[in-house]
Order: C-alpha cells, then structure tokens, then sequence
C-alpha cells in the first residue's frame, strides 16, 4: 500500500510536469505571435539548457521520466 506520502508527492510531480509542458506550448506561441521565434534558439548548446525555452524543455522531459518511473512503481506496488 502506497503511504499518503508517496501519493502527495507523486500526484505534485504530475502537476509539475503538466505545468512545464504547457509552459512550453505558450512560450511557442508567445513567440511566435511576437515574430520571435528564431530568438528562443539555441535551445541547447554547450552541453547545457540556454534560455528559458531550453530550461522549461529539460525540466519537462525530467519530470516527464520522473512521473513515469513513480507511475511504474506505484502499478507495481498495487499489485
């Protein structure tokens, strides 16, 4: 059984990842509307995030493994 812990944090770790990605999707489109899309590159270089477009990206896909992985163990756990 999951403690309410593990529930709180895995259900605030969704959350996180839903926002990084839909502050992803209105940075686009901020920019874009504005006529600086070209402005947000590069996203990544020198083996870093550059800007707050690469940042948000790499949160995102981090919180996205995270959210997985803590989605996996909470289906194992159930069982």
């Amino acid at each position: 059984m999951e403690s309410r812990w593990h529930e709180t944090m895995r259900k605030g770790i969704y959350g996180l990842t839903g926002i990084c990605w839909i502050a992803i999707v209105v940075i686009i489109v901020v920019a874009a509307r504005q006529h600086h899309l070209l402005q947000l590159a590069p996203i990544y270089a020198y083996n870093r995030p550059q800007g707050l477009l690469g940042w948000t990206l790499a949160s995102a896909i981090v919180l996205s493994i995270t959210s997985g992985l803590m989605h996996r163990e909470a289906k194992r756990q159930s069982r």
